[in-house]
């Protein structure tokens, strides 16, 4: 059992896959499995994440890349890495965002240091040429008063943390389906609600790409 498994959906990111590839494989964290959901994606996002593969040999025996035979949206992606994740706890990544190289272990030195269930950490929103800072201030020695704090921040994210796999196993987690706006909600709120210990990394260690002009939060509709 790997200590982390991070689940990565892949949908037109030809642009940013290979940044994103590269900062996970270059993680300091050595245990890691990482499952790769091609979700029907049109471009070679596949491709070139398999070249930045062969980069990086010692990671191959942790990498697994399903696929669908269709389009399925994001959180469906989320929960087919999922049913295939190993690791002690389970993390997600955006396949256009990036992570600096510290986070996983970071995280997981933190969860082990406390016996959490979840640690989350700060991150930054990424712009071309600038990183701006956004922090979560929440107080975690109440378990009300934090999640009073995280749900009125607005930023109840699931890329910023790491969860005891065994909390999706128990009370029966995923992300919800034909849900494209603020589908983390649901889930990171729930994974919150059930630990009972949770730890936060003070540092900004995720970097939230606002420059994928094809991504959901760049491409709203009614629906």
């Amino acid at each position: 059992m790997s200590k982390i498994t991070i689940v990565i959906p892949i949908f037109k990111v030809r642009n940013f896959i290979e940044r994103c590839a590269c900062s996970l494989f270059e993680q300091t964290l050595k245990d890691v499995e990482y499952i790769f959901v091609d979700d029907a994606s049109p471009d070679d996002s596949i491709a070139i994440l398999k070249a930045c593969l062969e980069r990086y040999p010692e990671r191959k025996e942790q990498v697994t890349i399903l696929r669908h035979e269709e389009n399925k949206g994001l959180t469906a992606a989320r929960n087919t890495g999922l049913a295939y994740a190993t690791g002690e706890y389970i993390a997600h990544c955006d396949s256009d965002d990036y992570v600096d190289r510290n986070m996983y272990q970071k995280l997981y030195d933190k969860a082990s240091e406390t016996n959490a269930d979840l640690v989350f950490c700060d991150f930054y929103f990424k712009y071309k040429g600038d990183n701006v800072e956004r922090y979560n201030a929440v107080s975690l020695s109440n378990k009300e008063n934090l999640l009073k704090a995280y749900i009125g921040s607005g930023w109840t994210v699931v890329w910023n943390m790491i969860a005891r796999r065994e909390l999706y196993d128990r009370y029966t987690l995923h992300s919800p389906a034909n849900i494209t706006y603020c589908e983390d909600f649901h889930l990171s709120v729930r994974l919150m609600h059930f630990s009972n210990i949770i730890s936060k990394v003070e540092s900004p260690l995720y970097y939230y790409n606002q420059e994928n002009q094809d991504s959901i939060m760049h491409s709203l509709n009614h629906k």
